[in-house]
């Protein structure tokens, strides 16, 4: 063996060195870990704290809207007038209280896997990739991951931002999302 070159402390040191590259590389991997053990025991308080600087709750609500904007212009455009006005209005009202739990431990899934449409219905079959957080960890830099979730049904792809804070902490920094797919595939939806 290559150490056996040289004394028992720079031995030692190799031997530190390596179990901190280790315990370095390792941190996303325990954060991703973290964060599905908050969603399935639906924990608010862990989650709020793990995925503070997201702010899912403004995008989502955005999201929202866009989508409400949509059903609306579809609705008049079929000569639904009334029942636009009313569907919209009514449902504007609930974008707040929705947003919130897309955020949050409820909903943070059909947030992640771009199936606003659809909350609070989980898909009866395709329970993995981004539905149950697993997808593919790969290194932006050093202090920056990205895990790429995939919607099993639609195919797309969604990255959950992770950034280092000191030395072996680590938070979610954001989320980027197939935002024109989910905009298209509601669009599809509505003219059917």
């Amino acid at each position: 063996m290559v150490l056996k070159q040289f004394s028992w402390p720079y031995r030692l040191l190799v031997v530190v060195l390596l179990v901190g590259i280790y315990g370095f590389m390792r941190q996303p991997v325990v954060l991703v870990d973290e964060l599905k053990a908050a969603l399935e025991s639906k924990d608010e308080v862990k989650w709020q704290a793990l995925t503070a600087t997201v702010e899912a709750e403004a995008v989502s609500k955005k999201l929202m809207q866009g989508l409400l904007k949509l059903k609306y212009a579809a609705d008049w455009n079929q000569g639904h007038r009334a029942d636009a006005m009313t569907s919209y209005y009514g449902a504007l009202e609930q974008v707040d209280e929705l947003s919130v739990k897309l955020a949050g431990t409820e909903g943070f899934t059909h947030f992640l896997c771009g199936d606003l449409a659809n909350f609070p219905v989980l898909p009866e079959k395709n329970m993995t990739g981004c539905w149950l957080l697993e997808g593919d960890l790969s290194w932006r830099s050093a202090t920056q991951v990205q895990v790429a979730l995939v919607n099993p049904e639609q195919g797309w792809r969604s990255f959950l931002l992770l950034e280092r804070d000191g030395l072996f902490a680590w938070h979610v920094a954001g989320v980027e999302l197939p935002v024109d797919e989910m905009l298209a595939a509601y669009q599809k939806r509505l003219q059917e």
